[in-house]
């Protein structure tokens, strides 16, 4: 997996293992329309899983986004997500990445952790071979975001699975404050990238 992906999902798996399935099934607060541990890992598996589908299209077709334009809207979402790491608190989330009861049988943290690896890996295989046919060209568009390269793709994943990280880390100190956890989020989040806003990163 590219060093971008594996950064995160390493630090996503340090905080589910060792987690019961008691625990990740639990809502915040006891409410149930807050999302759980489980309902976190969720949203991300679907979102890698739309991200994948949307790649694979592009693959199949031989087609790549490149000529399609970004709306003012989508260029400063661009700015604001992909050059300055800020993922906006409280967007809704997609209705085809919204986690639903019966979606995946009932799951501890190391299971969840394996699950949330399998399902990156794939994403970055597809993103790897739209790579290598499609260069530096925008290879297919996000629902809201509209078209990116292969670089900000992964750079979107690692932002977006990093901002559900501070998500798990407030739900976990809520239902298992008994659990140690790493201060992953000392530094603010552009920082930790390193990643020049126009520097690509394949």
């Amino acid at each position: 997996m590219h060093a971008v992906l594996e950064n995160i999902v390493q630090r996503f798996s340090r905080e589910l293992n060792g987690l019961d399935l008691d625990t990740v099934q639990r809502h915040p607060l006891e409410k149930s329309y807050l999302w759980g541990i489980q309902e976190i890992v969720e949203h991300l598996v679907l979102s890698y899983r739309l991200s994948t589908r949307e790649l694979e299209g592009c693959l199949a077709k031989g087609r790549v986004a490149g000529r399609q334009r970004r709306t003012p809207v989508q260029w400063v979402l661009q700015l604001m997500v992909l050059s300055f790491g800020h993922f906006p608190r409280g967007a809704p989330a997609l209705e085809e990445t919204m986690p639903g009861v019966g979606f995946m049988p009932a799951a501890d943290g190391e299971d969840l952790a394996a699950l949330l690896r399998k399902e990156l890996e794939l994403l970055d295989e597809v993103l790897g071979r739209c790579r290598r046919q499609y260069g530096m060209e925008r290879v297919a568009a996000d629902p809201i975001l509209g078209p990116m390269r292969v670089d900000q793709w992964r750079r979107f994943h690692f932002i977006h699975t990093a901002h559900h990280l501070e998500q798990l880390l407030r739900v976990k100190n809520e239902l298992a404050p008994e659990v140690n956890r790493s201060n992953v989020f000392s530094v603010a989040l552009a920082e930790k990238l390193r990643i020049p806003a126009q520097r690509s990163v394949t």
